[in-house]
């Protein structure tokens, strides 16, 4: 077999490493074949690729300051009030109404699946994040990028070096080489991180073609503006590639923008107007419901959520929201059928077993609770979801009343998880009934640090003190 068609085929299959040796085999025979290099470099790509238009809406990396854009946002047009009144009314006095769910430490409210962006790490690669951008030289990191027509970019004979030297690029020289272009963009986009040199070959595109650049060129543009700190001037781009091609993921990462400028109707009606033309689109009914549980309308996120599941009943997020709905509304058994219902697709987490234990203890089903905790627990593989996990079955045990049990649970999630602030004050609560103010109010101290912002820490403070 012909070892260039055995690396397309290897590359077809998704098997990169495999296909970077073949190329690489072929290199070293001819060092200016431009078939395996562009092999080599679109394999590269993937191995490392990233969707980045999947939600990466976590508000407290913004990239703009929005409070200098709008101090005072109109009722239900922002996130930052929809979190605000929701802590406010709990501060109130006001109780959890039926749906209503607890928020996380940064104010957000508990979704049903764990997304990019709901937690407090930013994800690498991640469109919306502010890349580094960087400006010294620096070449690629194992493969090399062969030029037609020039020798100066690369070291003869040697395929396992630098693909090419970054710094010595220019874009301009591909531009009308339309089968090179984009998968050369991909590689300095997602594998390389030189998100100014990537901007360079959009410009040089865009400027040698115009109006015939196509919707693609704009919204790569668009992306790389995000990447550097340039929203608003993305937006431009996006809305001429929608003017060419209604595409999904224009339409998403338009509505990232929004959302990362705290204007969550504009981007609802970004949703909108997308389905009108794209009716029935999965991905633009699941941003629209996500946005709507940003802004605190969990019953239009739930309808949202239910419609996604008539049309795609393996959808996971859908599931996990319309089941956190139904535990939150005092269904737990109701919930219990969607968990399972996800179980039986195959997603086995740590978490799963988790919501699935405490819906049985809420159901009735005690002799499920320990047995799906157990799981929990040998699933459960970073430290905050160790933590969780101990902290969870720490409640069960109070449930149970076996309060031996729950004080060494909450000192296991504790050992693993010093600044966990609900572990803290629950520990706290339970040494304050052994009258041991002194060390309640240290752990108080411990848990106040960790969630600054709680109103049950501060009361609990407030209590412990008249006693000393």
């Amino acid at each position: 077999m012909d070892k260039f068609f055995a690396a397309v085929s290897l590359f077809r299959r998704r098997k990169y490493d495999e296909c970077i040796e073949v190329c690489n085999e072929l290199l070293q025979n001819n060092a200016l074949h431009q078939g395996p290099w562009e092999l080599k470099m679109r394999s590269m790509t993937q191995r490392v690729y990233i969707d980045d238009i999947e939600a990466d809406d976590d508000v407290a990396e913004d990239i703009l300051d929005t409070q200098t854009i709008a101090t005072a946002p109109r009722p239900g047009t922002s996130i930052r009030t929809a979190m605000a009144s929701s802590t406010a009314a709990a501060a109130a006095g006001k109780g959890t109404a039926a749906g209503a769910r607890p928020r996380t430490g940064t104010g957000r409210p508990i979704t049903g699946i764990s997304r990019p962006g709901t937690l407090s790490l930013q994800r690498p690669g991640s469109t919306l994040g502010n890349k580094t951008a960087l400006k010294t030289a620096r070449t690629a990191g194992s493969a090399r990028n062969i030029r037609l027509g020039s020798a100066s970019m690369f070291a003869v004979g040697d395929p396992t070096g630098p693909l090419f030297h970054i710094s010595r690029l220019h874009p301009d020289k591909y531009a009308d080489k339309d089968s090179l272009s984009k998968p050369l963009f991909q590689y300095l986009y997602y594998h390389e991180g030189e998100v100014r040199k990537a901007m360079a070959l959009c410009d040089a595109v865009l400027n040698l073609k115009r109006a015939a650049a196509g919707w693609w060129w704009n919204t790569q543009k668009a992306r790389c503006l995000i990447a550097t700190g340039s929203p608003r001037e993305a937006e431009k781009y996006l809305r001429t590639a929608l003017t060419e091609l209604f595409h999904p993921d224009t339409v998403l990462l338009l509505a990232r923008i929004y959302i990362k400028i705290d204007q969550p109707s504009a981007a609802l009606e970004v949703c909108k107007s997308g389905l009108e033309k794209l009716p029935n689109d999965i991905t633009l009914l699941t941003q629209q419901a996500r946005i709507l549980e940003l802004v605190g309308n969990l019953s239009a996120s739930v309808r949202r959520y239910r419609q996604i599941s008539q049309l795609d009943s393996m959808n996971t997020e859908a599931l996990a929201c319309i089941a956190v709905s139904y535990f939150y509304g005092n269904q737990p058994e109701t919930a219990l059928l969607y968990y399972r219902r996800i179980l039986s697709m195959g997603a086995h987490s740590a978490e799963l077993y988790c919501n699935i234990g405490l819906c049985c203890l809420y159901g009735g089903q005690l002799d499920l609770v320990f047995p799906c905790f157990q799981r929990a627990i040998r699933m459960a593989t970073s430290s905050e979801l160790k933590a969780d996990v101990w902290y969870n079955l720490s409640f069960v045990a109070l449930t149970t009343g076996d309060v031996h049990l729950a004080r060494r649970c909450l000192r296991l999630c504790i050992a693993i998880n010093g600044s966990h602030g609900a572990a803290l004050n629950n520990m706290a609560v339970m040494v304050a009934r052994q009258k041991q103010y002194t060390k309640a109010r240290s752990y108080l101290m411990a848990a106040k640090a960790a969630l600054p912002a709680c109103d049950e820490i501060k009361s609990n403070l407030e209590f412990i003190e008249n006693f000393e």
